[in-house]
């Protein structure tokens, strides 16, 4: 049976370069690059040199990047590390970011007594700068404010969230733009932090960064040596660091290049549900193009992707990590009714998706539809 895979907002494919790298390094460079003999000064040298060909495609410096296992790590490590790091106990976030995020200001809220202010996105589905504007307060520490929705796709203005932080509070802010990289400019200038992961461009699981601008104090949450300058403690990663910078080159590379061909499939995807009686679009109009969140009246979740993988296509209905639970918070957090939230779907495409593959799910989510609906 065919298989269409349309959860690209969970992971990716790894790249053949990036798997090629990886293979041939696994075969003679194991060692452990704190140690002084030459085998592991090289591997050590390579990781640093792809730790600046990081920062020079992000324009940041190289002691800004920390490698992470992944945005989840960097994250908790953003938000964890900086609010620990500060006298201050207020901060803000959205109420409808990434669980590693959410859990962070919960724990913080819950075991060590920080106020945290769960901004709601407005009637567009984002997180405006007049919103963070009207939240912030002097003892705010810092902010967090996602830069694409896991879920729904929505872009929030970070870079203008970043300009009236800096300029008009002391408060730090940061960015998890894992759903963001490959898709839509990255501009750090503003911006004190921000997270990002490889497996959703291609790359590595077990693989992320941090950026964190020199200047920002941070307390680690995983004490070692010397590592990361200190930050993040335990024996570094090397193969999957280095494998990073080939990552991020070749999802840079082929953003414009791609553009048009995802903008299609999601135009055509958008017309081909709207002709079907009782689909709801969830996803609103400032969205990613590769993420397409919608509603069937007639079916649960649960019995749509049931019967969507025994036709062998893979798509989702929360964010990978939330799967387990019954009900989305981002599309609660929208305002939306539990019946619309209950029956709600995540389709999530990249470059290597076909029109075919959409028409071939559009005509068995039909086929669904009427023999179950």
């Amino acid at each position: 049976m065919r298989k269409v895979y349309l959860d690209c907002a969970s992971t990716t494919n790894v790249h053949p370069e990036v798997y090629k790298t990886y293979i041939n390094l696994l075969a003679s460079s194991f060692y452990n690059v704190d140690a002084l003999y030459d085998d592991a000064t090289k591997i050590k040298s390579m990781m640093e040199r792809s730790r600046e060909a990081i920062a020079d495609m992000l324009h940041v410096h190289k002691e800004d990047i920390i490698f992470t296992s992944g945005s989840s790590e960097a994250n908790s490590m953003a938000v964890k590390g900086v609010a620990l790091a500060s006298n201050k106990k207020h901060l803000i976030t959205s109420s409808y970011e990434h669980a590693s995020v959410l859990n962070a200001f919960k724990q913080l809220e819950e075991v060590f007594g920080y106020e945290v202010t769960y901004l709601d996105p407005n009637e567009d589905g984002i997180i405006s700068a007049e919103m963070v504007a009207k939240a912030i307060r002097n003892d705010t520490a810092l902010v967090s404010i996602m830069y694409v929705n896991n879920e729904v796709g929505a872009i929030n203005p970070v870079n203008d969230i970043g300009a009236y932080i800096k300029y008009h509070t002391d408060a730090y802010f940061h960015v998890d733009a894992t759903q963001a990289l490959g898709k839509l400019p990255i501009d750090l200038k503003d911006i004190d932090m921000m997270s990002f992961s490889a497996h959703k461009i291609e790359g590595l699981k077990g693989s992320g960064i941090l950026v964190k601008k020199k200047h920002i104090p941070m307390i680690p949450l995983i004490n070692g040596g010397q590592q990361e300058d200190g930050i993040r403690g335990g024996t570094s990663n090397a193969l999957v660091n280095i494998c990073f910078a080939k990552t991020l080159r070749l999802s840079l590379e082929n953003q414009d290049k791609y553009h048009d061909h995802i903008h299609m499939l999601h135009e055509h995807l958008l017309d081909e549900l709207l002709k079907i009686d009782g689909i709801v679009i969830n996803s609103k109009k400032i969205s990613v193009d590769s993420i397409v969140n919608f509603s069937v009246a007639a079916l649960t979740s649960e019995v749509m992707l049931n019967a969507l993988n025994s036709r062998n296509i893979m798509v989702s209905a929360l964010s990978t990590c939330h799967s387990k639970l019954n009900t989305s918070h981002v599309l609660t957090s929208m305002k939306y009714d539990d019946n619309r939230i209950k029956h709600s779907l995540r389709v999530s495409f990249d470059y290597h998706t076909t029109m075919d593959d959409i028409d071939y799910f559009i005509t068995n989510l039909k086929e669904i539809i009427k023999i179950y609906g």
